[in-house]
């Protein structure tokens, strides 16, 4: 019976494939024109020149009952920048190409092109031809080629900048970590914008000068090297600006986006000012420092995955700012201002005494109730702080956190209604709604009489980086829809 069974069993799978070789369903016709396709043009990112696009997908569908057979797919310029990958298979040009009936293949595109393959646009074009010899069907293929100056390294990763001033000519793409040498200087003009590889940087070296010069109308822009909008939010794509020891820096008007951390200082005792400056989608840290001298006005730093500020000793001021950390990429377990008086370096605290940190007329706040960290080290006495007239997200406690301390908190309103524009994008903007409307210092403000936009802040100042405004008389914008 056992052996019955198993000739069964034969049986069966012989019979089977004798029925699949039969079949005539795995004959194909030839395309006869009726391709569908996901897009009927492909637009690939805006690259630079000379530099590779990200992979982009084409879907071909054959919606018909029968399988076909595509005698050639191939890119219309014989000497084409694009490069494509049919069904897992590399090349420009593809012959009898199998496509079952209900079923698809993906066709992947990526460009390498220079400025001077492009026209009056600076466009570079060229199509994919389906068929080319009968039935043709086309899908074209447009990318954007901006020209730019490259500054990279010739061997290794680090390499001296040899340039002391961007223009706003083109713009800079950076590759690997560019130093300004030591007692050097970099003057960046207004309008200028910086893209950086990934784990590319800028190091300011002992005893030099970084100016970014940015102005209201001509803002300066650091950023990932990525152009489409799908990076736009991606934290890390960069590894931020490093400022060495004894180091001068002025900062006007300069917008650092998606780095690891925005701006790290080590031991500058020297007063680095910031002044007009927004910091978004840092993956770990705004401004993180240890011993540091900054003065800071108008100063607007958003989403961050660690903290907005992370201050190990040193001095600060900070005027009319805005830290809000609305962190929505995970997690975040960090408050997002931290203050403490040392630092570990190898399981070891280091002393660094806060002199001062004072902020006043300053917003700081987030998802957390209480946002701020006064981290003590009992070991060093010298731990000064003071916030004057603030909105902050904290929960009254003892020692440094009673908040009725008027040493410590001084006109200070805790966990109050902060109405943004839109803390998932950024917009950091006030609405009617936010109780710190006409509670700034006036003294401060008068100091810092326009805000980060440029509205007049002398009388009835507001805290933090703007003046508020009606939402309702704003243009609708992609994501209030």
């Amino acid at each position: 019976m056992k052996l019955l069974k198993i000739f069964f069993k034969i049986g069966f799978v012989l019979l089977l494939m004798s029925q699949l070789s039969c079949r005539k369903d795995f004959d194909t016709q030839i395309s006869n024109g009726n391709l569908s396709f996901s897009v009927d043009t492909l637009f690939l990112d805006t690259v630079f020149n000379n530099l590779s696009t990200t992979t982009h997908r084409l879907t071909v569908y054959n919606k018909s009952k029968n399988d076909i057979t595509i005698p050639k797919i191939k890119l219309a310029k014989n000497d084409s920048k694009y490069r494509i990958n049919v069904d897992g298979i590399t090349g420009t040009e593809f012959e009898d190409v199998l496509l079952l009936k209900k079923d698809s293949i993906f066709v992947f595109v990526e460009v390498t092109a220079d400025v001077s393959d492009t026209n009056s646009e600076m466009l570079y074009e060229d199509q994919i031809l389906f068929d080319p010899n009968g039935n043709q069907q086309d899908v074209d293929l447009v990318t954007l080629v901006q020209d730019a100056e490259l500054l990279f390294p010739t061997t290794g990763t680090d390499f001296e900048l040899s340039q002391t001033v961007f223009t706003n000519t083109k713009p800079y793409v950076i590759y690997g970590n560019a130093i300004v040498p030591e007692n050097g200087s970099l003057t960046i003009d207004a309008g200028s914008v910086i893209h950086f590889s990934n784990n590319a940087s800028l190091t300011i070296s002992s005893g030099a000068t970084l100016n970014i010069n940015g102005t209201l109308t001509d803002s300066i822009v650091f950023k990932g090297d990525k152009l489409s909008y799908q990076y736009d939010d991606i934290p890390g794509q960069w590894n931020g600006i490093k400022l060495k020891e004894n180091t001068t820096v002025a900062i006007n008007f300069l917008k650092i986006l998606n780095p690891s951390t925005g701006i790290e200082i080590i031991d500058n005792t020297n007063t680095a000012t910031i002044n007009n400056t927004e910091i978004y989608y840092a993956a770990d840290y705004g401004i993180y420092t240890q011993n540091a001298n900054i003065t800071a006005n108008n100063l607007v730093i958003g989403q961050a995955g660690k903290s907005d500020l992370f201050l190990q000793g040193g001095n600060y001021t900070f005027n009319h700012c805005t830290f809000a950390n609305y962190w929505s990429k995970g997690l975040r377990f960090k408050e997002n201002l931290y203050l403490a008086n040392y630092y570990v370096e190898e399981d070891t605290k280091i002393n660094l005494p806060l002199q001062s940190a004072n902020f006043t007329n300053c917003i700081v706040v987030g998802t957390k109730t209480s946002e701020i960290d006064l981290d003590k080290n009992e070991e060093e006495p010298i731990f000064n702080f003071q916030f004057k007239n603030c909105l902050i997200n904290l929960e009254k406690g003892e020692d440094l956190l009673d908040t009725d301390n008027s040493t410590f908190y001084t006109d200070v309103l805790f966990n109050k209604k902060t109405d943004f524009k839109n803390t998932g994008g950024n917009d950091l903007r006030i609405g009617l709604e936010n109780e710190g409307i006409n509670q700034a210092d006036p003294t401060t403000a008068n100091s810092v009489p326009l805000d980060i936009l440029g509205t007049d802040r002398t009388t009835a100042p507001d805290i933090g980086a703007y003046q508020h405004i009606d939402f309702t008389t704003l243009e609708p914008t992609e994501e209030d829809e």
